[in-house]
């Protein structure tokens, strides 16, 4: 059987694998007889093994070679400005690709073979012309619709006097904004976005936190607003999630405005974190929300707020005045009645007559209050939830207490003490859950504890007592004068200093005011909690006589919590604790150790769901509330001191 070259392009060809411009740059062959010798085509589907072999390999056969002389036009890339990332997904659904390079047209030629048959000449065909080379690709920007808006803002920070922030704010702002070009992150073009709604609907709502929604209150663009109306709106939106989180987290003034003792340790948001969580959170409403204490009593009160906004108290305040006794008269008894529903009048209506003790007794055991029947500050206080005169409303009173919580860490730590003054009582947590309570001996007003949250780091058993210069001065030095044997029938010690002066110490013993222990978180304040040998004040319901330190009921069973808590797996009992006292100061350190906080809530939720108030030894509600403009005043401005007004320092 005879065939050629040409046979086998046109079997080639009608099986779709060679096209047909590859088949015309070959010459026709004539057809020419099997060379005997010939080797078997491999690689070549479609060829038969008697086909003239090929020294030129064939163009790949999975697609046709494009012509040789015309080269494929480059197609237009447009160069598409950088994504506008909102909440990290690009709005306009664009984010720009590469495009591929066109392939180039490579013109595909075979020269003559060389048959074996010397007797047949094969002329050479023409070379294919050279392509041209592809013009590169040709961008075309497409300007962001929003780029005379991110424009506007940069303006603006460029001015810092057109954006009223701190100076820590200011920055962050320039720094959150530079990093996404100026892009808004609240305002599209026709005016506030869905992340900007989710953001002024937490403002308005921030009433229920105790906030004042007026303070992120922000001017909604109106229709057609220019650029510059939209970036001064996302500029001012910013400043208000700044300002918000702040006022959530860490309150609305500084608490050191009230009194030089008053120090607790407030966590104040970071700027730039905050924008970058509500620019990017799925939810801005939530993540601003979320900037409020989630400690227990927070939400709790935070729940009575709830339910007393927009009451109308109707209580009748019990003023102030001194203790009334079960049997005294006393004017305001008639008050005393309507405020505890008692409707049976007695003989004399200024009378506290039995009837009314035993109404003054359930209320106090309701409230906390250990069940006198005498009517004193504390009981006069929790009478007066809600009244009116005097004082401003409970929601006032509610709102303020809140406000104190911000104070604290957001984390209390997994163990820790807290002392609540006006309740004149400390508790111990653990894991979220109260493990010991106990009743406690504050500062008198004059002297007032401190606030503060500091380290409990370890124990001194027979502790001495180096007295304070103020109490040398105050109380040791008159009565040194009075009767020079005083001092050493308590175990005072006096000590000439180099300085000329005189200092005192107690030593070690059952009569020592720090009595047989005391636990140590050092301060500045020089405070601690220890035991006292007074014991009978604490039977007193208003158990303020200290000059500042914290007093602690039964200290040996608070003693052995806090042993076992700092030093666990050492099986501390009462009664090896007290094994080591003595004459000696013993020092034990802690290996754990924990937070100690406190703090002064004169507002707090019982375990049955309700609203106790307490006395406000020191003031510091009303100053609270003063501060807030809650006692119907203006609110002072930030940065004015009110110091002085309040517990005066030691």
């Amino acid at each position: 059987m005879v065939t050629g070259l040409a046979g086998t392009l046109a079997r080639l060809m009608a099986a779709g694998l060679v096209g047909a411009s590859l088949a015309a740059s070959i010459p026709a062959f004539a057809e020419q007889p099997d060379p005997p010798a010939a080797a078997p085509i491999t690689g070549n589907a479609g060829m038969g093994t008697g086909d003239v072999p090929l020294t030129t390999p064939l163009p790949p056969l999975t697609a046709p070679a494009p012509r040789a002389a015309t080269a494929a036009p480059a197609p237009v890339s447009p160069a598409i400005s950088p994504a506008r990332v909102r909440g990290g997904v690009d709005s306009a659904g664009d984010t720009p690709h590469p495009l591929p390079q066109p392939a180039q047209a490579q013109a595909q030629s075979a020269p003559a073979a060389t048959p074996a048959q010397p007797a047949a000449t094969v002329a050479a065909p023409a070379p294919a012309a050279t392509p041209a080379p592809a013009a590169p690709p040709v961008t075309v920007a497409v300007e962001d619709p929003l780029a005379p808006v991110a424009e506007a803002i940069a303006a603006l920070l460029a001015t810092p006097e057109s954006v009223t922030a701190s100076k820590k704010e200011q920055e962050a702002l320039v720094a959150f904004y530079g990093a996404r070009q100026n892009m808004p992150v609240f305002v599209g073009l026709k005016g506030v976005d869905a992340r900007g709604k989710a953001a002024i609907a937490r403002f308005e709502a921030a009433g229920e936190d105790g906030l004042e929604p007026t303070d992120y209150a922000v001017p909604l663009p109106k229709p057609g607003a220019t650029a510059a109306d939209l970036a001064r709106t996302e500029l001012k939106l910013a400043v208000a999630a700044l300002t918000y989180a702040r006022h959530a987290q860490a309150g609305r003034f500084d608490p050191g405005r009230i009194s030089a003792l008053v120090t607790p340790v407030r966590e104040i948001p970071d700027p730039t974190a905050v924008l970058a969580k509500v620019a990017y959170a799925p939810d801005a409403n939530a993540a601003l929300a979320a900037f409020n204490p989630t400690h227990a009593g927070y939400r709790a009160l935070k729940a009575q707020l709830a339910r007393v906004t927009g009451q109308t108290p109707g209580v009748v305040a019990v003023p102030p005045g001194a203790q009334i006794r079960p049997g005294a008269s006393d004017p305001r008894i008639p008050t005393l009645r309507t405020r505890l529903g008692i409707t049976g009048r007695a003989a004399d209506d200024n009378a506290y007559d039995p009837a009314l003790v035993d109404a003054v007794k359930a209320f106090q055991e309701a409230s906390k209050i250990k069940p006198t029947g005498i009517v004193g500050p504390s009981t006069i206080a929790a009478l007066n939830a809600g009244a009116t005169p005097g004082g401003g409303s409970l929601k006032s009173d509610v709102i303020a207490n809140m406000e104190r919580w911000r104070w604290l860490p957001r984390d209390l730590g997994e163990s820790y003490v807290m002392v609540n003054i006006p309740e004149f009582l400390v508790r111990i947590y653990q894991s979220g859950h109260e493990i010991h309570e106990t009743r406690v001996v504050v500062g008198k007003p004059e002297t007032p504890t401190p606030l503060l949250s500091r380290e409990m780091q370890y124990i001194v058993v027979n502790p001495a007592w180096n007295i304070p210069p103020s109490i040398a001065r105050n109380e040791m030095m008159p009565l040194l004068r009075s009767d020079p044997s005083a001092l050493a029938r308590r175990g005072i010690e006096v000590v000439r200093n180099g300085s000329g002066g005189y200092s005192f110490r107690q030593v070690p013993s059952e009569r020592n005011a720090l009595g047989r222990i005391k636990f140590m978180f050092p301060n500045d304040h020089s405070v601690y909690l220890h035991d006292t040998p007074s014991k009978a004040l604490f039977q007193n319901d208003r158990r303020a006589y200290s000059h500042g330190c914290v007093r602690v009921y039964e200290p040996l069973k608070f003693g052995e919590v806090i042993f076992n808590l700092g030093l666990p797996n050492d099986h501390w009992t009462q009664a090896r604790i007290g094994k080591m006292f003595g004459s000696s100061e013993r020092y034990v350190n802690l290996k754990q150790r924990f937070p100690v906080h406190i703090v002064y809530f004169n507002v707090v939720v019982d375990d049955a769901g309700r609203l106790a108030v307490r006395e406000d030894l020191y003031g510091i509600n009303a100053e609270t509330k003063a501060l807030l403009g809650l006692n119907g005043k203006q609110r002072i401005a930030d940065g004015t001191s009110t110091r002085g007004t309040a517990p005066k320092t030691r």
